[in-house]
């Protein structure tokens, strides 16, 4: 069986290209359940939380983490800006709570989304590790 750290480290070590699939198909699957409990912005509230919380574990956004966004969520510079003005600190436990109230595929999508952002950037710090090992829970 593979351990925490291990499959830390696979993510860490893979390919930008896969890393940026990953984040598509994990986007894609996520924006039903999103639009469900954000219904008000149409699922956007909830998937800019998840997203944003990923990146804002260690306070730098990378180039990688802004390419990746920028790919991942088909955005401009300009429109990432503006998403990543929208970030509150409450975010990562609202993330927290979506994960522990959604079935196991999608908390595995989240989680997945989340490792795939603090990974691209070819290494998770121990905030980000910290956050990842909170959403398993």
């Amino acid at each position: 069986m593979t351990s925490f750290n291990e499959l830390m480290q696979k993510y860490v070590n893979t390919d930008y290209p896969v890393l940026l699939d990953l984040a598509k198909e994990a986007i894609r699957r996520l924006m039903p359940a999103c639009r469900q409990v954000d219904p008000q912005h149409n699922g956007y509230y909830m998937l800019s939380s998840i997203i944003l919380s990923a990146i804002g574990r260690d306070g730098v956004l990378t180039g990688l983490e802004k390419k990746l966004l920028m790919e991942a969520a088909d955005l401009d510079a300009e429109n990432v800006s503006k998403l990543l003005s929208m970030y509150d600190p409450k975010m990562p436990d609202l993330v927290d709570h979506f994960c522990d109230n959604m079935g196991d595929d999608l908390k595995a999508d989240t989680i997945m989304l989340v490792t795939v952002f603090a990974a691209v950037d070819e290494k998770i710090c121990k905030e980000e590790t910290a956050f990842i090992r909170k959403l398993f829970e």
